[in-house]
């Protein structure tokens, strides 16, 4: 019989994950961010009646966030349950979650904040004759508690986030900007929303003085508030958009009855949809629900979609608040409350999209009759249309000539291949493939050991065909590829092992420059007549004035004021010049948007340009490239498609045309 055999292997039961392995896990789930932690801080704030909050950052939050306040402060018999995990005022049972009016509800913020980072909080309530400066371990425990003096209100203190999680900790610093910039993003749109309340924001780098980066002025009125955040110059061209009850037409689109109630209300403002109106990026659009912020993506696209209707080279202005009854919206989704399942979507969506088009459409009729108006008493004016700058004209080959390869727009190159291909009999058996699989769907396949690499049809979404092309090839597959002949002179038949790829000559040549010259060109800069100054929010501003060098390197240049207050240290000195290309300030706008969302990614490699910038290179990378019609020898072709390795986008050209696609695999080709 056999001795049984030891063995070291530890036992597999199943066993509870402590309690302190739990909190710190939750907690990076609970705060993802920079701008979730300052979120969940000013909702506090706010939940406490406050009328008056101070947000301050140190170094853009990597060193300290405080935010105070001056609301009701905490009773010292609430201390103790501050930090800890799911204690709240808010909740008792679960059916109370539809029942609650205030922004934070779930007892997770201070209790993930304390995993997180070092938590202090200063605070006073009205009933007690003074303040008590309260300090809290990693578990949310109250360690101590001694007084000191203090107004009545609250100030919370975090210091070194994500100190206890060192990758977050790694990755937060490495995109400090960006976070810093999301962060402001989303106190704009407390400061919005939030009447009667004054809301200010500063940040302080060391050695520096503090810079005001935000603040409203305690008033009654929306309108106002975008004036304090954003300047008097934003409300230009913004109207209030009264809820209009849809059509029976768009009830039908969205497969509700005529007679459905609409038993909700909004407060909205909008842009018009004129060009000079209009913003370059969706950076000013504000979504709530009951004056909650929240993130709204059927919404947001809505709204856009039906702006670029009238408009389609912009975005507009959007402060959208719908009210509705609370056991209507379940924000209890994730655990930063912005995302909102509603009961009522649909009639939503389609009451807005009814209401944006009545609104848009009786704002377009006005501008036209002006137009009519002035040109009837003689004014000599430019309009700006919707196309302010035609796009450069697209190169075609008739459907008729792109299905026939005839004899003398073919060149083979036979020299470098085991068995020669005939490109014509290619071409024919792609053609005779798609017409088998279109007449109960016959899918054409050969039994062999080697895997279908590519399944994408020519004719499917661009989106998929990149994917799949992202997905299978390299740079250096490029490299690899071998020339097999020009099709209709206007594109290039390659073999990659069993695989052949069709080229566009143009197109791709086309990427080529438009890389090159948007990576290398400077732009010339005109000087004005006159310093222009910019109306620009303080986080813009700052932007701009750290990444003044892109400005330059798309020709515009800056009087920059330290010492101004926030807002007003930018003056325009100079625009940049191209032929008839124009440029304004909503392209300085566009530029910072750009550089906003990107933060410290590809920061040294990567010139941004605003979108007309981008279509003046584009239209001259377009009149030097190689064009369609022109004859190629095998040396040629294999540049071309050489060039691609060289890409860092090799897939599309820069008015969106593909470079190349997939034709078909050889392992298809019977012998």
């Amino acid at each position: 019989m056999d001795e049984p055999v030891a063995t070291t292997e530890k036992s597999k039961k199943i066993e509870a994950i402590n309690k302190e392995t739990i909190h710190h896990i939750c907690s990076g789930q609970v705060v993802i961010d920079l701008a979730i932690a300052v979120k969940e801080l000013v909702e506090n704030s706010l939940d406490s009646d406050a009328t008056v909050i101070d947000v301050k950052l140190i170094d853009y939050g990597k060193t300290c966030i405080s935010v105070s306040d001056n609301g009701s402060g905490v009773l010292e018999q609430d201390f103790e349950g501050l930090g800890l995990k799911h204690h709240t005022s808010k909740l008792r049972e679960f059916t109370d979650l539809t029942e609650v009016n205030t922004f934070g509800f779930r007892g997770e913020a201070l209790s993930s904040l304390c995993a997180l980072s070092e938590l202090s909080i200063v605070t006073r309530h009205s009933t007690s004759e003074h303040g008590f400066k309260l300090e809290f371990d990693q578990n949310g425990v109250l360690t101590k508690k001694e007084p000191c003096a203090r107004e009545k209100g609250t100030t919370v203190h975090i210091r070194n986030i994500f100190k206890n999680l060192p990758v977050r900790a790694k990755e937060f610093q490495k995109n400090l900007k960006k976070e810093y910039a999301r962060t402001i993003q989303v106190l704009y749109s407390y400061c919005l929303v939030s009447t009667n309340i004054k809301i200010a924001c500063s940040n302080l780098v060391t050695s520096k003085s503090p810079q005001l980066i935000v603040a409203t002025r305690n008033t009654d009125s929306v309108l106002d508030n975008i004036n304090s955040v954003f300047g008097k110059k934003s409300l230009d061209g913004i109207v209030k958009l009264e809820l209009q009850p849809p059509d029976e037409t768009i009830l039908q689109e969205y497969n509700l009855l005529n007679d459905i109630k609409i038993d909700f209300d909004w407060e909205c403002y909008v842009s018009t949809c004129d060009h000079a109106i209009g913003r370059s990026s969706p950076d000013r659009q504000f979504f709530y629900v009951n004056g909650r912020p929240c993130d709204l993506t059927k919404v947001s696209k809505l709204v856009n979609n039906v702006y670029h209707k009238y408009n389609n080279k912009q975005y507009p202005f959007v402060f959208l608040n719908i009210k509705l009854d609370r056991q209507c919206a379940d924000v209890n989704v994730t655990p930063d409350k912005r995302t909102i399942f509603f009961t009522q979507e649909r009639l939503i969506l389609a009451t807005l999209k009814f209401s944006l088009m009545t609104k848009w459409d009786k704002l377009q009729g006005n501008f036209t009759a002006k137009l009519l108006t002035e040109l009837k008493s003689g004014l000599k004016r430019t309009v700006s249309s919707n196309y302010a700058h035609p796009p450069a004209k697209r190169l075609q080959i008739s459907p008729s000539e792109s299905h026939t390869a005839k004899n003398d727009h073919i060149q083979t190159n036979i020299k470098s291949m085991k068995k020669p291909i005939d490109v014509e009999m290619v071409i024919s058996f792609i053609m005779i493939k798609e017409k088998l699989e279109e007449k109960k769907n016959i899918r054409t396949s050969v039994n062999t050991g080697k895997r279908i690499k590519y399944r994408i049809q020519m004719e499917a979404n661009q989106g998929e065909a990149e994917k799949e092309l992202q997905r299978e090839l390299t740079k250096d597959s490029f490299g690899k590829m071998e020339v097999i002949g020009q099709f209709n002179l206007g594109f290039i038949i390659a073999r990659l092992e069993d695989d052949l790829f069709i080229i566009d000559q143009h197109a791709t040549d086309e990427k080529f420059r438009f890389e090159k010259l948007s990576n290398e060109t400077k732009l010339k800069t005109q000087k004005l007549i006159m310093p222009k100054p910019l109306n620009f929010s303080a986080l813009n501003e700052m932007i701009l004035i750290e990444h003044q060098q892109t400005f330059e390197d798309n020709g515009f240049t800056f009087n920059i004021n330290e010492q101004a207050e926030p807002g007003k240290k930018i003056e325009l000195v100079g625009m940049p010049v191209s032929g008839h290309w124009q440029f304004g300030q909503e392209d300085i706008e566009e530029l910072v948007f750009l550089i906003r969302e990107a933060g410290n990614e590809n920061k040294e490699k990567h010139i941004y340009r605003p979108s007309r910038v981008r279509q003046m290179l584009a239209s001259r990378a377009c009149r030097s490239a190689v064009m369609i019609g022109t004859a190629l020898n095998t040396s040629e072709m294999h540049k071309l498609i050489m060039q691609m390795a060289q890409m860092q986008n090799p897939w599309n050209c820069p008015h969106g045309r593909p470079t190349m696609r997939y034709l078909l695999s050889l392992l298809l080709i019977n012998k």
